[in-house]
């Protein structure tokens, strides 16, 4: 049987979900007295990143039902490569939602850490049928308000330039919202390949 090749406009569905729930939650203030912190909060967005994470995974948990998700799962461990699971009502597809922060200014035609690339692999051999889908959300971060923009959202599978950074051991990729559509185990052999290519398997 050939292998199933995730839906382009599954993955759209799921970038719905996220700006929906977005727009939801609109804008907040990271503290409650701001004059806690008066030179305003460092527009990094590593500085916010788990807070965020924890926010978009509640929120699609806390309307699930609007957004026709039958659940919304965290991942067993505290470190994982995915922040929730998630799946839809009458649809079959379970999907690994891994959340990344990024300010609004940030220009993403450059390159960025996707995730560590060994583990991918063993991710990927373990789960054949891996939904892996990274939502870059979007925020607007003034002194200590936080505004939700909008989200980039690809299938990690789809990667458009496949890079192996031997110094992190991140695969890195643009994140303009390019894909290329491959399947898995296409995607995987890539990244292999990359491995091999820095001699990963020599040094590490």
């Amino acid at each position: 049987m050939p292998e199933q090749i995730l839906k382009q406009e599954k993955v759209e569905q799921i970038k719905s979900t996220i700006d929906t729930v977005l727009g939801q939650i609109g804008s907040f203030h990271i503290i409650d007295n701001p004059s806690l912190l008066p030179e305003g909060l460092k527009p990094i967005a590593r500085s916010v990143s788990w807070l965020m994470e924890q926010i978009v995974v509640q929120n699609l948990r806390k309307n699930k039902d609007l957004l026709n998700l039958e659940f919304v799962l965290d991942p067993p461990y505290n470190v994982s490569q995915y922040d929730c699971k998630l799946k839809y009502k009458n649809d079959s597809i379970i999907y690994h939602l891994n959340i990344k922060t990024s300010l609004l200014q940030t220009n993403h035609n450059s390159r960025f850490d996707v995730s560590k690339a060994p583990k991918l692999v063993k991710f990927y051999r373990d789960v054949p049928d891996l939904n892996l889908i990274i939502a870059v959300v979007k925020i607007d971060l003034k002194d200590t308000k936080i505004s939700f923009r909008n989200s980039i959202i690809f299938n990690v599978a789809w990667t458009p330039d496949i890079y192996y950074n031997r110094a992190n051991h991140n695969l890195q990729s643009c994140c303009d919202g390019s894909q290329i559509v491959r399947t898995n185990s296409e995607f995987i052999q890539l990244l292999e390949d990359k491995l091999e290519e820095k001699g990963h398997s020599t040094h590490y």
